[in-house]
């Protein structure tokens, strides 16, 4: 299902054939549709970053703070909600493209993802095959999923380095316990005490959660655990240990 906003209101409906598809074509839209489109954007309040033609006869792609728009020509019909490509085992076309935009917001900034190694805290596979960055969060029940299976993940060459999330935002509950892991003289056993829920001492020193944080929100991630693959794959959620091997083998 899907939301059109029209001059006549607000009506929800379900993108079938209704379009025309037509495949994705290179050509950029006119100067004239491209300003139509942005100035009716901005009078929505949605900034805009591209505007391009989408794969539906008549839609426009609009890309805004990682997030995708379908819009009109004459900008009176706006759709935000997925494409599917029917001809094709009903592919979203939608979050491709989303996968697509978070992949190269991660590449584009891998630098300052290295820049928070020694920060990390990592539970190494003995035999590595593959390293994941997991932003995460200990209240967060899919984390605590994840977590209570790192033996899976490391048995199967998979290791494991965590950069904190708290989902609260900074100075909630969740961010001091996890100033009080990053601070712990261990904070490998930290992590494992408050994936189990338990309580772990406060503690408080110089450390970078704040910043990781921050970079989080950079890459676009509004959950947790939220997983970062060797080629810049973003994976929102928790997947078992075969899944992810499955996914990492494919890359």
């Amino acid at each position: 299902m899907a939301t059109i906003f029209s001059k006549t209101g607000v009506i929800c409906v379900f993108l079938l054939s209704s379009f025309s598809a037509v495949s994705a074509t290179s050509e950029s839209p006119s100067s004239a549709v491209i300003e139509q489109i942005t100035t009716k954007m901005n009078s929505l309040k949605i900034p805009v970053d591209t505007v391009k033609k989408s794969a539906v006869k008549g839609l426009y792609e609009v890309i805004s703070d990682g997030d995708i728009y379908y819009i009109s020509e004459d900008a009176t019909h706006l759709l935000y909600g997925s494409i599917y490509d029917l001809d094709n085992r009903m592919v979203n076309i939608t979050e491709q493209k989303k996968a697509q935009l978070s992949r190269a917001k991660v590449v584009e900034n891998v630098d300052k993802i290295s820049a928070f190694e020694k920060d990390m805290i990592v539970f190494k596979a003995p035999d590595e095959k593959h390293v994941v960055t997991v932003f995460t969060d200990p209240t967060c029940s899919y984390c605590q999923k994840l977590h209570s299976e790192m033996a899976g993940y490391n048995k199967l060459g998979i290791t494991i380095r965590y950069l904190a999330f708290p989902r609260a935002g900074i100075d909630s509950s969740t961010y001091h316990t996890m100033v009080s892991i990053w601070c712990s003289a261990d904070p490998v056993d930290a992590m494992n005490m408050a994936k189990k829920r338990r309580e772990i001492p406060f503690e408080n020193c110089e450390n970078t959660v704040k910043e990781q944080y921050e970079l989080g929100r950079l890459l676009g991630i509004n959950g947790t655990p939220a997983l970062i693959l060797e080629d810049g794959t973003l994976a929102p959620g928790y997947l078992p240990p075969e899944r992810l091997l499955q996914l990492l083998e494919k890359k």
